[in-house]
């Protein structure tokens, strides 16, 4: 009988059956339509944030871009302010290569004119001896000797030539160092060793040299009577060199009857030229003597060593 009810299930265990397909079906149907409504919910949280993130995002880049634009102004603003510090600085020095290079021509007009007058005075004396020789052949001899005339060139300028070239590039191609106050993350330049002129001379030549209280300054004039300058690149540069003393309003230069160069210097009344002029570089300036408006000096010229 027991073979018998395991070949043919009763009726209870088939509807036992069918009872637990029905619950498992409708637990599956369930848990199918559970996840949908949970990925639903948790897409539409998706979108909400997606917006709040975007305007997040939109909101950012405004602000950076208002920023780029506070920078982009700035920064133009600086570079035409530096353009016309430059081009200020350029013009001035153009009025000191127009100076430097009259004053070179006039030194060398005045050498070439003394070489002139040493010459017509040899020749002068040479004649002054071949008339008085009466022997033909001794005469033909000694006109053979006459003096030649000098010769003129003009290579003692090329270094002044160098010189500007230098200091115009200066001013043409500055290295721009960091100001502190740029966004764009850039790295410092590497700054570059302070020039002779400096700003605050620039700023003083350019206010016309004006004192704090908008009035003009008061201006002495001092002879600094050199000997020992040969050159005359030399000359033009320890002119160059003492109108950039701190003071200096103008210099000029003329040549003295024994080979010295007298400079006039027009400076500030509290201007201490004989502390001053000896901190030259290169020309080793000394102060002989001093009186009142002339200074004496001796100096080295760098042009003339080897």
């Amino acid at each position: 009988m027991n073979e018998t009810a395991a070949r043919h299930p009763n009726r209870f265990m088939a509807d036992l059956i069918l009872t637990m397909r029905s619950t498992a079906e409708k637990a599956r149907q369930g848990t199918i339509e559970q996840c949908q409504a949970d990925a639903k919910a948790y897409t539409e949280r998706l979108h909400a944030r997606t917006d709040d993130e975007a305007a997040s995002l939109r909101k950012a880049a405004e602000a950076d871009v208002s920023a780029i634009r506070d920078w982009s102004k700035a920064e133009m603003e600086r570079i035409r302010v530096e353009t016309e510090q430059r081009i200020s600085r350029r013009r001035e020095l153009l009025e000191q290569e127009l100076q430097e290079y009259n004053s070179a021509i006039e030194l060398e007009i005045e050498r070439v004119q003394k070489r002139v007058v040493s010459f017509e005075q040899e020749v002068a004396q040479f004649f002054e001896q071949l008339q008085q020789e009466t022997d033909p052949t001794v005469f033909a001899s000694m006109a053979a000797q006459m003096p030649d005339p000098p010769e003129f060139s003009e290579s003692d300028r090329s270094s002044i030539t160098e010189d500007l070239r230098a200091r115009r590039e200066q001013i043409v191609r500055p290295v721009v160092a960091d100001t502190g106050g740029g966004t764009d993350g850039a790295q410092p330049a590497e700054a570059e060793p302070t020039p002779e002129l400096t700003e605050e001379a620039a700023d003083a030549r350019l206010a016309g040299g004006r004192g704090a209280a908008g009035k003009p300054a008061a201006v002495e004039s001092t002879q600094v009577v050199v000997v020992g300058l040969v050159s005359v690149a030399s000359i033009a540069t320890f002119k160059r060199q003492v109108g950039r003393l701190p003071g200096v309003k103008n210099v000029g230069v003329s040549s003295g009857p024994d080979g010295e160069f007298i400079f006039t210097v027009g400076h500030s009344a509290d201007t201490s030229l004989s502390q001053l002029i000896p901190t030259l570089p290169a020309f080793q300036a000394r102060v002989v003597s001093e009186r009142e408006g002339v200074l004496n000096v001796s100096a080295h010229d760098p042009e003339a060593e080897g």
